[in-house]
């Protein structure tokens, strides 16, 4: 057997889920560069409605969402990304400092050259790290009351355990007087959900499947594409989609010198994504050391934005 600790971290963390009980790849394997692409055609697919309707809710309540923000405030954003979505915002919050966080160093120093490009009164510090780690927040800033702007509902791809430490490190990180702006997925009828994870035009199998090609180029191994489908359900009883790769056929592959087996139906977990009442996301706050204090719904009540204020 191949002694672990002799790989790298990546291939050593897809190794162990794809040995595991319950095969998995963590979802962040979605993002290489044809991922990406995949992801941000999906955004603009009629099916997939947050994306879009989070971006409503941004543009048409940016300035009620404002009169919860001093005057004097620092915002940061986890897994900042292309640092778009901010952008809703900056106008009508008008902060001091913003601090992108992302662990794309590259497409982090594009974003951030961009925002200053487009807002010149704007200070931009961006921090190169994973979003599981603490955020170092620059010098002198004890002035500044700070913010968390979390958007997308990625906190639903967190377990609720998990969600809730991330949202306790996010109320350290902002101190008794700030607070946190965060984009929220709501729970809905199964058809609308099924449709956003399942669209006609199959981008999504196609995102899914992109997974084995990245991990393919990470481990050396040749995984075959067309012996996996794309499978996303809706578990109404733990509110969340899952989303898998179900193996074609039975069939085993040599990985970095282990032989990784599938039998046929046999599922590879890559995604889940949690969805919340208002109610739920009330409790989530209140356990974290956050106190729901506003929520921003679109017409339809498909997606929310929260402001949490520290407790």
């Amino acid at each position: 057997m191949i002694n672990k600790t002799s790989l790298d971290t990546e291939q050593a963390e897809i190794l162990t889920g794809l040995q595991a009980e319950q095969k998995f790849i963590n979802p962040k394997f979605f993002y290489n560069h044809r991922g990406s692409k995949l992801f941000e055609k999906i955004t603009q697919l009629d099916e997939y409605y947050p994306t879009r309707t989070e971006r409503l809710i941004l543009q048409s309540r940016a300035g009620a969402i404002a009169k919860y923000i001093d005057k004097q405030s620092l915002i940061v954003e986890p897994g900042a990304g292309s640092c778009k979505k901010i952008e809703y915002l900056l106008e009508a919050i008008h902060p001091n400092i913003y601090v992108p966080q992302d662990v794309s160093e590259e497409f982090l120093k594009r974003s951030a050259e961009r925002l200053s490009e487009d807002y010149p009164w704007l200070t931009v510090s961006p921090v190169v790290s994973d979003f599981s780690d603490p955020i170092e927040l620059p010098a002198e800033v004890s002035n500044l009351t700070k913010y968390v702007f979390y958007p997308g509902s990625t906190i639903g791809n967190f377990e609720p355990d998990d969600a809730q430490h991330f949202l306790s490190q996010m109320r350290q990180l902002v101190g008794e007087a700030g607070g946190m702006i965060l984009g929220v997925d709501l729970h809905k009828d199964n058809e609308t959900l099924h449709a956003a994870y399942n669209d006609k035009s199959g981008v999504t199998a196609e995102f899914n499947l992109n997974t084995l090609a990245h991990i393919n180029q990470i481990l050396g191994a040749n995984f075959k594409l067309e012996a996996f489908e794309h499978l996303a359900l809706y578990n109404s009883q733990k509110k969340r989609i899952e989303m898998y790769l179900k193996s074609l056929e039975s069939a085993s592959y040599e990985v970095l010198g282990e032989t990784v087996s599938f039998e046929k139906g046999e599922l590879i977990h890559t995604e889940h994504s949690y969805k919340y009442t208002l109610d739920g996301i009330a409790e989530l706050a209140n356990k974290s050391g956050f106190k729901l204090e506003q929520s921003w719904l679109d017409d339809d009540e498909l997606f929310s934005v929260n402001y949490l204020r520290a407790k």
